[in-house]
């Protein structure tokens, strides 16, 4: 009989973790000793707020307050443009942000910085992490993207990501922001196929 981990959805019509549950844990796992206080403190202090608000919209305060402060509350940062420094980006605060994080260890693979001068943002999406290049369309499977999507595997691995998936982005003049490596599972090569 199989057994369900201890912690582990169960069932046909389990729910996944909500993504606040999933940032949060993040967020806690990334801080350590000091940073994991002040993180739980500023959780702590945002539920107050947010009670204080909801009681006050209860007893007949102002409407508009608790408008307000829902729109603050759900308000997220958009990703830094590519002329915003990386360093800048990093200290967001946003747990989804890993650039202040894995562009040294990025540096530390590309000594010249030949390559590593590409990257403009390193976020996660969900269980992907998205880098983000100033490269062009045409450097689909490039050595710089192939480099930078196993680079972010490594990087992935050595903080304990058992199957990192990572997508490497260009840009195009009318596609966004397209794909020129990736590894979506533990097969791929972080190369992309061709399309027909």
């Amino acid at each position: 009989m199989n057994e369900t981990p201890a912690g582990a959805s169960r069932g046909r019509h389990a729910k996944p973790p909500s993504e606040l549950s999933v940032r949060w844990k993040r967020l806690l796992a990334a801080a350590s000793g000091r940073r994991r206080l002040v993180a739980v403190g500023a959780g702590g202090a945002s539920l107050a707020v947010v009670a204080s608000l909801a009681a006050v919209a209860l007893t007949g305060g102002s409407g508009t307050a608790p408008r307000a402060a829902a729109a603050a509350h759900t308000a997220r940062s958009a990703p830094s443009s590519a002329g915003a420094t990386l360093a800048a980006a990093g200290d967001s605060g946003d747990p989804d942000d890993l650039a202040s994080e894995a562009l040294p260890y990025l540096r530390s693979k590309d000594p010249g910085g030949d390559i590593v001068k590409h990257v403009k943002d390193v976020r996660r999406s969900g269980t992907f992490v998205r880098v983000y290049t100033d490269l062009g369309e045409d450097d689909e499977n490039s050595k710089p993207a192939i480099s930078l999507c196993e680079w972010t595997v490594g990087y992935l691995k050595g903080g304990g990501d058992d199957e990192p998936r990572v997508f490497v982005h260009g840009k195009s003049s009318d596609n966004g922001s397209v794909v020129l490596a990736n590894k979506q599972s533990d097969s791929d090569d972080c190369k992309v196929p061709d399309t027909p």
